[in-house]
């Protein structure tokens, strides 16, 4: 019993890996279908996330600024130091996807609005 177990859990898993190695994104099928408005709008949201990120890691950057006492072996100022860093690369991220948002509007056929 025990076995036969083993033996569905390994094909059950192996069958989930070989799923989600077939599964398209979004972003693959509007890049396939040369969906320049979704992808537009779809960088656009990513950028939007990416700064919402930044945010998050900002605030904690002054979380750790704020409450200045030790919390291991890491001084509060390189934990805040860690996290700023964390939140300029999310910043670095969403304006590079802002970037790609705007280039695919330029891309969209004439006469489209969006």
């Amino acid at each position: 019993m025990l076995n036969g177990r083993w033996v569905f859990m390994v094909v059950a898993a192996g069958l989930v890996v070989v799923l989600n190695g077939c599964a398209e994104t979004s972003a693959q099928r509007m890049i396939n279908a040369n969906d320049h408005v979704g992808l537009a709008n779809y960088y656009a949201q990513q950028a939007q996330e990416l700064r919402e990120k930044a945010k998050a890691w900002e605030m904690t950057a002054e979380f750790y600024e704020k409450h200045s006492e030790p919390h291991g072996k890491t001084e509060p100022k390189q934990h805040a130091a860690h996290c700023r860093t964390i939140a300029q690369n999310y910043m670095k991220a969403a304006d590079e996807a802002d970037a790609l948002a705007q280039e695919h509007r330029a891309m969209r056929p004439h006469g489209m609005i969006q």
